[in-house]
């Protein structure tokens, strides 16, 4: 089997595991392999993604904003002659996943929102419907995505005369939206204390001791298997380096048969969206503004 994008990040003789950052040492004569090369690609973006993580963190890093769009009857709106359904629409934006990796949305990702809905389990509805509304929350995490085939040598326990690799590998993306079935569904949880309280000089001090204390020791952070452990807002089986972007609640009512639960009209009862619950990646020229650090240009 190939190696994908996300394996330049992870040791192969354990998946999910990050690989230590060692460097191809080249020499006259030196025969290299495939190996080689993807260990070679993976030092860059293994150096790359830890410096993205220890200066930015984790999180979005602009736009991303999840928008509910109301459906639209035939003949309402001239954009759309034949009326829209109901959907939640993603748009373009940045953000940086857990191990350090670039989310890039270059155009506006659309859900139908009553399809998705009425694909859910009954059972599973139910168990998310928090007093009068189904609880979900938006993720977008990492996809490693294949382009074109190349040639290649047969790998695995049978011979093939036409194996065949992806030529090229994307950077892609891919959203979900996962039902929160907790009676109070989790928020993420700031990595770092307050420094909110004291004088400047207590603050700044306070904010040196949490960098001392900022690194993970051994095996801090992982599972048993050396993989990411999850966040609060993660659900279990769920990819530990998603990134949550928002929250939505659907208006429904309980179904008195125990059916799947009822939604309300969403003219009178429209979903309610919270995007200001994740985590945010904050650029140095945002965290400026915000303490009133203004650039030259912006001097009178």
């Amino acid at each position: 089997m190939p190696w994908t994008d996300e394996d330049l990040l992870t040791a192969p003789e354990s998946p999910g595991r990050l690989l230590p950052p060692d460097r191809v040492a080249y020499a006259e004569g030196v025969l290299l392999d495939a190996l080689d090369f993807q260990t070679e690609q993976s030092y860059h973006r293994g150096r790359l993604a830890r410096v993205l993580t220890c200066l930015f963190g984790t999180g979005t890093v602009a736009g991303l904003a999840v928008a509910w769009e109301a459906p639209l009857a035939p003949g309402v709106d001239p954009a759309f002659p034949e009326g829209r359904e109901e959907r939640l629409c993603l748009q373009p934006g940045l953000a940086i996943d857990r191990l350090g990796r670039l989310l890039e949305v270059p155009r506006a990702w659309c859900l139908r929102l009553d399809r998705w809905y009425h694909a859910q389990e009954p059972a599973a509805l139910n168990a998310a419907l928090a007093g009068s509304a189904v609880v979900a929350d938006v993720f977008l995490r990492f996809v490693a995505d294949g382009r074109g085939r190349t040639p290649a040598f047969a790998s695995g326990p049978y011979d093939a005369l036409d194996a065949a690799v992806p030529s090229r590998l994307r950077d892609a993306f891919a959203v979900e939206l996962v039902l929160r079935p907790e009676p109070v569904p989790p928020v993420p949880q700031s990595p770092w204390p307050d420094l909110s309280a004291g004088t400047p000089a207590e603050r700044r001090d306070a904010l040196h001791q949490a960098l001392l204390g900022a690194w993970p020791e051994g095996t801090a952070g992982l599972d048993a298997g050396g993989r990411l452990d999850p966040l609060p807002e993660h659900r279990p089986g769920q990819d530990t380096t998603s990134v949550l972007l928002a929250r939505v609640a659907l208006p429904a009512d309980a179904d008195p048969g125990g059916g799947r639960p009822v939604r309300r009209d969403p003219a009178t009862d429209p979903v309610i969206l919270d995007n200001l619950l994740r985590r945010f990646a904050h650029p140095g020229g945002a965290l400026a503004a915000l303490q009133g650090i203004r650039f030259a240009g912006d001097l009178p």
